[in-house]
């Protein structure tokens, strides 16, 4: 079970499972950190489980710009081998560490599950449980206009209304530059979210997915002034066929005038339309405001694993188990 950082590799497949997204949170988001690739093969395939050591456990290589984690496979399409190469790799990371803490795990492919049998059968305590949710739309084969008629009224009748006042123009680029990234930061610090951790990481996310042709970064800017000022930007990337929203932001100067929201009705246009997308993911975090665009919530869910020989680790465990009952009853 090799420790190291992870190799830059040539980026292949999409979405937050592959090299070069666990790439670039080593370099940007955990680069004082110690990286811990866990690994185990067969034949001619194997597995991997990005981790990093933390505050006395090992916890997945992932992060809040992260929409969900899971092993890396290659060559390996059989579940029960699958399950077999993890659960060698939990039984080897039993070896040197007592407690491993897995999170965003989102369980639509049954990766949550088999990640926990793997570990319970490796000798660990596995506790699955609901930490977080994440808002999702299923298109189902609908155009722009089907969707958007099934919106909530008021969100449809305010931007009619804000959109009739001609105030904005709007732009999507595939590609990004220093002049475009410097008005995406300067929109970001004029809004109301907090400063970036990692500024890099971002960059890096919107330069990684515009290498791969699926960038869409997106712009409102004021019509009619001699200097045409930039007051929303979003971030989006596409994986497979699903359209992932990372960054959004505007001017709060511009709150009443609300170019967020009208940005966010011209991207999803044209994610529906002429990207022609079947899903579209708002990431993580249950914000209110995201129900009025998605239709369906899922759980984002956390494994933690306890050595049972570490009496210390006992009461950590249970409180858990806990937290368990209380959050998933029945």
């Amino acid at each position: 079970m090799p420790s190291e950082r992870p190799r830059s590799h040539d980026a292949s497949g999409h979405g937050f499972v592959r090299p070069a997204w666990f790439d670039m949170l080593a370099r940007h988001c955990f680069a004082n950190e110690r990286i811990v690739m866990a690994r185990a093969e067969t034949g001619g395939g194997n597995a991997i489980l990005p981790l990093v050591q933390q505050d006395g456990l090992l916890a997945s290589l992932s992060n809040y710009y992260s929409f969900s984690y899971g092993p890396m496979f290659e060559g390996v399409a059989d579940s029960a081998q699958r399950f077999a190469l993890l659960t060698r790799i939990a039984a080897d990371l039993r070896r040197d560490h007592s407690r491993v803490s897995l999170y965003p795990l989102i369980d639509d492919d049954g990766m949550a599950d088999m990640l926990r049998r793997a570990f319970r059968k490796a000798g660990w305590i596995a506790l699955l449980t609901d930490q977080n949710s994440n808002h999702l739309l299923d298109l189902e084969e609908r155009d722009f206009a089907a969707y958007w008629a099934q919106r909530p009224g008021t969100l449809r009748s305010s931007v009619k209304r804000k959109t009739k006042a001609g105030r904005y123009r709007f732009e999507i680029h595939g590609t990004v530059s220093d002049a475009l990234w410097n008005e995406y930061c300067a929109i970001y610090a004029s809004s109301w979210k907090n400063a970036e951790p990692y500024p890099d990481m971002v960059r890096a996310i919107a330069e990684e997915a515009a290498a791969r042709g699926v960038l869409a970064l997106g712009f409102v800017r004021e019509s009619g002034q001699k200097e045409v000022r930039a007051v929303a930007a979003q971030i989006w990337t596409i994986e497979g066929d699903t359209a992932c929203i990372h960054k959004i932001a505007h001017d709060s100067a511009h709150d009443k005038r609300s170019p967020g929201t009208l940005l966010s009705h011209h991207m999803f246009a044209y994610m529906i339309d002429e990207r022609h997308v079947s899903r579209i993911d708002y990431g993580t975090g249950g914000n209110g405001y995201k129900r009025d665009w998605m239709e369906r919530e899922r759980p984002m869910m956390r494994l933690d694993c306890f050595d049972p020989r570490k009496a210390t680790l006992w009461l950590p465990a249970l409180k858990t188990r806990i937290s368990q009952l209380v959050r998933r009853p029945g």
